[in-house]
């Protein structure tokens, strides 16, 4: 069976600068997306899925994509500003349309199941594995879909703030809501962030996180399809609206699909700000000194 990774990589790193998954942070040049798929292949992946913008496309073939390309079949989906009915086009709208849409940018290219993942988090290889393993069984399973899920403790970068999907779920792991959280950080020790009332709110260190990784059969697309509809009807004029995966999977608990939470103790790493390069600079160094990566990747 292919089992198809795709890789949402559409999006320019706002608070970084320029494309995030470009920065090196391994000892040979080697990228965050580079130990990605690196970790995706390991565990079974056969293809993998970019979706891109086509602004950066000749740059990214020829400097991220050449170096996989002998070690599994990589294909290309294109996200645009203009990828929506002409109706709801507008000169003055710079900002692509979310997660939710890349992924329904997709749906030509998958007859089986695929998990999804973003180009700039460094998930580690568990993480990989358990969504590769839980893939292989989702037609007998009892949910629709399922995310790999974080704890809020492991996903907190050392530079400050980020935005995070924080997830309730009930006893037997079954995800009932993903309340998108801007600006989380510590303060105090504690993780907290800033609700619509510039209120500082508590949040609970063992929350359930997702960092949009997601398992998925291509049965869901004419749901998404029908969702990202509603969602142009009732926001599409807005220039800075966005249909995003969270949102998405919302909208599918509401329409009753189970969704389940498949739990990792993985560590998340990322390049939020600057400030970040050092810390994962060192962690890539641990992992490569107890041999879960080799000192120099696609060799």
């Amino acid at each position: 069976m292919a089992t198809t990774l795709i890789i949402l990589a559409a999006t320019m790193g706002n608070r970084y600068g320029g494309l995030k998954y470009l920065e090196e942070i391994g000892p040979h040049g080697e990228t965050i997306l580079d130990y990605s798929v690196y970790d995706a292949v390991k565990v079974g992946f056969n293809r993998i899925i970019f979706v891109i913008s086509r602004c950066f496309e000749e740059a990214f073939k020829a400097t991220v994509a050449a170096r996989y390309q002998h070690l599994v079949q990589v294909d290309y989906v294109y996200q645009d500003v203009e990828d929506v009915p002409e109706s709801m086009r507008s000169p003055k709208r710079s900002m692509i349309w979310g997660s939710a849409h890349a992924v329904l940018r997709c749906s030509e290219k998958l007859t089986d199941v695929f998990g999804i993942i973003n180009a700039v988090n460094f998930y580690q290889r568990e993480s990989f594995q358990l969504l590769y393993t839980h893939l292989q069984t989702l037609s007998e399973a009892p949910y629709d879909a399922f995310m790999v899920g974080y704890r809020l403790s492991n996903v907190l970068p050392e530079s400050g703030a980020a935005n995070r999907g924080i997830c309730e779920t009930d006893a037997d792991g079954r995800l009932l809501r993903v309340r998108e959280c801007a600006g989380v950080e510590r303060v105090g020790g504690h993780p907290m962030y800033r609700d619509t009332y510039n209120k500082w709110i508590d949040l609970d260190e063992q929350s359930w996180v997702s960092m949009n990784m997601w398992g998925f059969s291509p049965k869901v697309f004419p749901v998404l399809q029908d969702t990202f509809n509603d969602f142009l009807q009732a926001r599409g004029q807005e220039l800075k609206s966005a249909y995003i995966l969270p949102d998405f999977i919302n909208d599918l608990i509401a329409r009753g699909r189970h969704i389940q939470n498949i739990p990792t103790t993985s560590r998340w790493m990322a390049l939020v700000s600057p400030d970040d390069k050092i810390q994962t600079l060192l962690r890539i160094n641990e992992l490569i000194r107890k041999g879960v990566y080799p000192a120099k990747l696609f060799e």
